[in-house]
């Protein structure tokens, strides 16, 4: 065991940029993608890897002095900066904890299919970053690094179940048959949201409706409010206004102003483009991953697990993510305990609020109070992240903030992470209560399934479906 984990710890030295690649070549080979395929697929995850190192360079030097002042000048005290998924992501493949995990969590998949404990086949590699993170999370607060690894497989099988449970009501709503959502942040939020959607039931103004009472007419889309959203929505719009708002706060003459609103919009729109470098390398191992499976196991009714973007055309999901831009930011002003700065996540506020519209059945009203209610949890759970998540992007050579402030992103707002980290704090019996807490989502998750089956059935013999 000891020369394995010295040749593992060897590649890892190597950088991120060579032994994530070269994992995921691994990864792609053994699913049976050919070899000039398998080598391309690793060196575009490498070069999406340097881009987002490159970006996050330019993030820290830009921005980091301007929103120091800013942030001084407004007295907000806050300085977790919120520095996107993006950034996220490259820190999660990052460290050796993470290149353990992945192949792992692809063997637990497999075993749970193959012994009819999970339908859903997660696919969407690229977010297995979220597992990454609770696993470093654990390994840095424990020194235990396959505790971390546990937290890691924890997180993995929680988003199955959620996946698996919510599947039917999924592709209902969004309309794309055999699919799921396993998502690391989306499926977190499920649980929440489905506690909520129980005490809807009994609130009459939250009643469900037909759908073209619960649909958007012409004059709301054409409103003052779909405007200014769709603005806030806009990467660089976005980015020009946050730009022009910190470089005017930090008293910036009119060269330095126009510098650091550009370079703002500039970082908005950069770190999705060199991400897409990454999503590419995996697209093909993703599509390997679902042929393997499909010819393995012909005769089950199985899930492909998909990334939570699939979910955000729905109507409901833009226009309430439209509002919840601005209301992220001035719930952040003035939350107790917050030190989270919304930033890299803000154009994405419609990921936050996707699962409501799922569990909620495209439900408007209900879909706007649970946001309401999840974005403080949101922001503190981000805000408690920040520290370790710094810590682990240091270790994995990435300087994302300027000094004295912590690097965090909202997707850290996440109870699947929060929850299975303080769960393995928990001295002596750590281990143990993660294994239960798996065992208990495993065989409790078959029977909320069955319970939810029936409730979509009766759901859509009485109302009728919600999704537009």
């Amino acid at each position: 065991m000891q020369v394995v984990m010295d040749v593992i710890a060897y590649i890892v030295n190597l950088g991120s940029y060579i032994f994530v690649p070269m994992l995921m070549c691994v990864i792609g080979l053994l699913f049976g993608l050919k070899i000039p395929k398998a080598i391309k697929a690793g060196a575009t995850v490498g070069i999406g890897l340097v881009g987002v190192s490159i970006v996050s360079t330019l993030t820290s030097d830009s921005l980091g002095p301007v929103i120091n002042i800013a942030i001084e000048r407004l007295n907000l005290h806050l300085t977790s900066i919120d520095v996107g998924g993006s950034p996220a992501a490259a820190v999660g493949f990052g460290g050796l904890i993470a290149a353990t995990l992945i192949v792992l969590i692809i063997v637990t998949n497999i075993v749970l299919v193959a012994l009819k404990l999970t339908n859903t086949v997660n696919v969407d590699i690229y977010n297995f970053w979220y597992f990454a993170i609770t696993a470093g999370f654990v390994n840095i607060l424990t020194g235990s690094f396959w505790l971390g690894i546990l937290a890691g497989v924890s997180h993995a099988i929680l988003g199955l179940k959620v996946a698996d449970i919510m599947a039917h009501r999924t592709q209902e709503i969004i309309g794309i048959e055999a699919i799921s959502i396993p998502h690391g942040f989306a499926a977190a939020s499920a649980p929440l949201f489905l506690l909520l959607d129980k005490v809807y039931d009994h609130i009459p103004f939250l009643a469900h409706r037909p759908i073209d009472e619960n649909s958007f007419d012409a004059e709301e889309k054409k409103s003052v409010a779909s405007y200014i959203g769709a603005i806030f929505g806009d990467r660089i719009y976005l980015g020009l206004i946050m730009g022009l708002f910190f470089g005017i706060v930090a008293g910036y003459d009119f060269k330095g102003i126009a510098d650091v609103t550009i370079k703002t919009a500039a970082i908005m729109e950069l770190f999705p483009t060199v991400v897409k470098m990454l999503v590419n390398g995996l697209i093909p191992i993703s599509n390997q991953a679902k042929a393997f499976f499909t010819k393995h196991f012909p005769d089950r009714e199985l899930y492909i697990g998909l990334d939570s973007a699939v979910t955000i055309g729905h109507p409901v999901t833009i226009s309430v993510g439209f509002l919840m831009i601005p209301v992220f930011l001035i719930v952040a002003a003035i939350l107790p305990g917050n030190t989270t700065l919304p930033l890299g996540e803000l154009p994405f506020a419609a990921f936050y609020v996707c699962f409501a519209t799922i569990v909620h059945r495209a439900n408007k009203r209900r879909t706007i109070i649970s946001s309401l209610i999840f974005i403080p949890i949101v922001l503190l759970v981000s805000s408690w992240a920040a520290p370790l998540f710094t810590q682990l992007a240091t270790d994995a050579g990435l300087n994302l903030v300027a000094q004295g402030q912590q690097a965090t992103t909202m997707a850290l707002g996440n109870l699947f992470i929060f929850i299975p980290t303080l769960l393995a704090e928990i001295p002596m019996a750590g281990p143990i209560i993660l294994v239960v807490v798996d065992l208990l989502a495993i065989f409790g998750g078959k029977k909320l399934e069955k319970y939810y089956a029936k409730e979509d059935q009766k759901f859509e013999e009485t109302i009728g479906t919600e999704s537009a």
